[in-house]
This record gives C-alpha cells, structure tokens and sequence, in this order.
C-alpha cells in the first residue's frame, strides 16, 4: 500500500472515532438498520463509570421515532403556531374592506342674504370600490396557506435531519461503549488461558482502549448537544432524556426502487415521475399563484378606483318670516376623473405580473435542479445502505467472531481479534453515518417536492 493510501485509511478512521468536532451529520437521505455489536460484560471486574451512556438528566425518558417527530414538529412549532396566529389578521383586513362605508356628514346651510336655512346629510357613494377591496383582502388569504404549506415542507425536513443527527450521535456513543467492554472482555479473557500473551500485543490492545476513551467523551458531549437540539424542537426542556428508535426498518419512499441494483436508473425512473408532482404541488408555486391572483384582483380595483364618486345632500330647508315656507333640499356631485386615471397604480401592476411570470420560470429551474440533486443522493444513499445491510455488516460480525473464536482456541494472536473488533465497530460506525445521510437525502427530497412524500 502506498504511503497516500495508508494516510487516506487512517484519517477515515480517525474521522469515525473522533467525528468532525461539530456534531453535525453529514448531508444525505434518510436512514436503514443495523444492530449494533453486542456489548458483552466484563469477566469479574466491575464495570469502570466511564461506560454508562451519556448523564442521565433528571427530566422523564421519552421514546421517539423519527416519523412521530417529524409530525409533531410539524404541528407544535412555534412557528408555526405563529403562522396560524396571522389568519386573524387577513381576516381582520376582509372586515376592514367590508366595513369602508364613508360616514355621512352633518351639513348645515345658514343663507342670511337669502333668508334660508338648510339642515341636511351628505353621504359619499363609491361606485364598485368596495367590492373590489373586499375582494383584494380575500385575495392574501391564499398566499397565507401556501406560506403554510412552505413552513411545514421546512420544518418536516428540519425535524428529519435533526433527528437523524441526535440518532447518530446516540449510537456512535454506543459503539464506542461496547468497543471499549469488548477490549476489556479480550483482556480479561487472555488472562485466564494458559501462556503468556505478548507484551506489545496487550500494550497495542491498551492503546486502542485509550484512542476509544478518548472519542466516547467527545461522543457524549455530541449527543447531549444534539438531543438539546431535538429538546428544542419538540418543545421539551434540555432535561428531558430522550430515546430514539432505529429507522433502518421503516418501509422506503415507494418512489425507490428497492430491486434496481443500479442507483443511477433508479435516479432516473424517480426523478422523472417527481419532477412532474413538484411541479404541481410545490407550495413556491402555489404561492406565487396565489400572489399574481393578488395583483389581478389589484388591477381590478384599480380600474373600479377610475370610477366617479358620487356625493349626495339632502334634508328639509325653511324661509322664516311672517309666514315661514318649509321645504326640502337635495344636491348631487360627481367627481370627473380626468388627471388621475390611476396610471401609476395600472402600470405597477402590469410591471409586477411581469416579474412574478419570470419568477416563476426561474423557480421551476430551482425546483428541477434541487429535486434531481436530491434524488440522486437518496438513490445513492439508499444503494450504500443495502451495500451495509447486505454485505459489510455481516461480514465484520463474521470476522470478529471468526477471530474470537480462534483466539479462545489458540489458533490466533490476541492481537487479531481487537483489531477485528475494531474493525467491527468502524464498520458500524461508517453504517450509521450511512443511515444518518440517506435519511437527510430523504429530508431534501422531501422539501424538494414541497409535500410529504416518505
């Protein structure tokens, strides 16, 4: 092996023990199962404390699954309760262009020259105007629910990939915990059979032991960080200890095909029976609909505001004198609209009809260009997953127990079998990277379209 080589396997081993150092989970799809190694006990000696989980909090212990949270989120967020709390408003816009009737004014004509006296009541009337305000504040109540529907394609993904990262970061925690007891075990186990086992093979045992300490702490300090994320979602407290379950066996998008052993026409035959729901259904789309039916309704009232308003007078009128003479008043004006013809407001939205057009164009590029990237990570995340599943994992549990078995009968250095349970635990490691990742590609696929699609 070249010496780039051996430098490329050690630093992928290195980012498996350590991690990155930020608690993040690679980008990728939605995830698959695997069990973890068996964590076996010590032979006698006590168990050291540095192998119990992460510190228990003192909140309750709540078990989740990743479809549970993703509903939740979606649901309780206080953003989206936010959200909601804004239909109050539009609809208090709708009452707002129902009731803008202008009051009517109290006219008193005092003519001493003429000898009369008028009392009376002048009302303004708008030809059309109201109906079309009415029909321009109904208008943004379809912008608020394709808003809606934005938030929670947002939320779903967030609560998808923030499940995903606390999930991996509970069982890297794990791996690490039963790496550590299965050192122990060997050692204990080399000390009870007959002979000696050489010095440098238990000094090499000891040090991967310490290389594992050192990566479970900063592997219960990314999944404390992770489930206060999680906390944080969900709306509990940091104390609550939160549980999560496996999604390797939740059942796969049925836009995935589970039998196409090429992930690149998988791509393909998904990408071009999404791409045409994405299209119909992404709540961009949708919104920006809804919003060039806003403009329209603008237009309209705009073309009602050229009307003339009317104002009438009316009321009783009286001539005192010896002989008082009562009678009645009544006058009508109408504005002529000859310089504001409401040009300004006419050509704005004809500018903004225009604008939203080319946006939509340019959003439908977007969505294409989102969907087929992410399409394409899940079909490959989802191949890695059943590489793991099918192949790889079983392996590295046959070769530990293959390597154990022949250290228990002498047929093999101790030596062997810690590394091939090193071996198992990076293996295992890489897995639920793996799992994490197509998980998150589902998540981005998901968003993508704009709906749930999982």
């Amino acid at each position: 092996m070249s010496f780039f080589a051996s430098l490329r396997t050690t630093a992928c081993a290195a980012m498996l023990y350590f991690g990155t150092g930020t608690g993040q989970v690679a980008a990728g799809p939605p995830v698959s199962t695997g069990a973890p190694p068996a964590a076996t006990p010590g032979l006698s000696k006590p168990e050291p404390r540095e192998l119990a989980p992460a510190p228990l909090r003192p909140g309750p212990v709540q078990r989740w699954t990743v479809d549970r949270v993703v509903r939740t989120v979606e649901v309780n967020h206080p953003r989206m309760a936010a959200l909601k709390a804004q239909r109050g408003v539009l609809d208090a816009r709708v009452l707002t262009a129902r009731t803008s009737i202008p009051n009517p004014y109290i006219l008193s004509d005092n003519g001493t020259a003429e000898y009369t006296y008028r009392l009376g009541i002048t009302q303004t009337f708008e030809l059309g105007k109201r109906r079309r305000r009415v029909e321009v504040a109904g208008a943004q109540v379809g912008v608020h629910e394709a808003d809606l529907r934005i938030l929670a394609a947002e939320l779903r993904a967030e609560a998808r990939r923030t499940y995903m990262e606390a999930f991996f970061a509970q069982e890297r925690e794990a791996q690490f915990i039963a790496l550590i007891r299965s050192v122990d075990e060997l050692l204990g186990q080399a000390e009870a059979l007959p002979g000696d086992i050489p010095r440098a093979d238990v000094l090499e045992a000891k040090t991967t032991r310490l290389h594992a300490r050192q990566a479970l702490e900063q592997a219960k300090f990314e999944h404390l960080q992770a489930d206060i994320r999680l906390n944080s979602l969900l709306g509990n407290p940091p104390s609550v200890e939160l549980e999560l379950v496996s999604p390797a066996r939740d059942r796969p998008p049925s836009w995935l095909d589970l039998h196409n052993d090429d992930w690149r026409n998988e791509f393909l035959a998904a990408y071009d029976h999404l791409i045409v729901e994405a299209l119909r259904q992404r709540p961009e789309l949708a919104r920006l609909k809804s919003t060039r039916e806003v403009v329209n309704k603008e237009e309209r009232l705009a073309r009602a505001n050229r009307a003339p308003d009317m104002i009438v007078s009316a009321g009783p009128d009286m001539v005192p004198g010896g002989k008082p003479m009562w009678g009645a008043f009544f006058m009508l004006s109408l504005e002529v609209p000859i310089f504001n013809r409401q040009q300004g407001p006419l050509a704005e939205v004809r500018a903004s009809r225009e604008q939203i057009d080319q946006e939509g164009a340019a959003l439908a590029h977007e969505i294409a260009r989102q969907l087929a990237d992410a399409v394409a990570l899940a079909s490959f995340q989802q191949s890695q997953l059943r590489l793991y599943e099918g192949e790889l994992l079983p392996t590295a549990d046959a070769v530990y127990e293959d390597a154990r078995q022949a250290f228990l009968a002498n047929q093999s250095p101790f030596l062997v079998a810690v590394r091939a349970q090193e071996a198992r635990v990076l293996v295992y490691l890489a897995y639920y990277r793996a799992l994490a990742a197509y998980h998150v590609a589902l998540a981005g696929v998901e968003q993508a379209l704009g709906f749930p699609a999982i």
